[in-house]
């Protein structure tokens, strides 16, 4: 497994998800089936607001070489993902209002911490592959 198509994909979910969070707050929230009062929502445009950087960063990191860099992200994204997934299938299970999205949400989470995973505990067998010969 490579690093691009994973950093690609979340950096398209992220956002995705960041820009009804910073532009319609209230609207995207209700899909998950929260009434959010005026704090929430001004906790859902800071979430919105990481998520651009967490875009930008999975965007850019697609050209990062191979190396401890690239480690720190997988490990970080890896980690972070992670702990999405427990705290919304927590949520999921203790007030399932988010219905068939709070899964949908727990799966994508749980599906990037994995990939990171396996990127971040596959990187010594990704070095150790030699570059592809091309002819010429």
């Amino acid at each position: 497994m490579t690093p691009i198509p994973v950093l690609t994909t979340h950096a398209l979910i992220a956002i995705g998800y960041a820009i009804p969070l910073l532009f319609a707050p209230a609207d995207f929230l209700w899909l998950y089936g929260a009434e959010p009062d005026l704090d929430a929502l001004h906790l859902a445009r800071l979430l919105g607001a990481a998520l651009v950087g967490v875009s930008a960063v999975t965007w850019l990191a697609r050209e990062a070489p191979e190396g401890p860099a690239l480690d720190a992200i997988c490990f970080g994204l890896a980690l972070g993902s992670g702990l999405a997934t427990l705290i919304s299938l927590g949520h999921q299970l203790l007030a399932p209002t988010a219905g068939l999205l709070g899964w949908s949400t727990i799966l994508i989470c749980a599906g990037l911490s994995g990939a990171y995973g396996m990127l971040w505990l596959g990187r010594a067998a990704r070095r150790a592959t030699p570059p592809p010969v091309t002819a010429g």
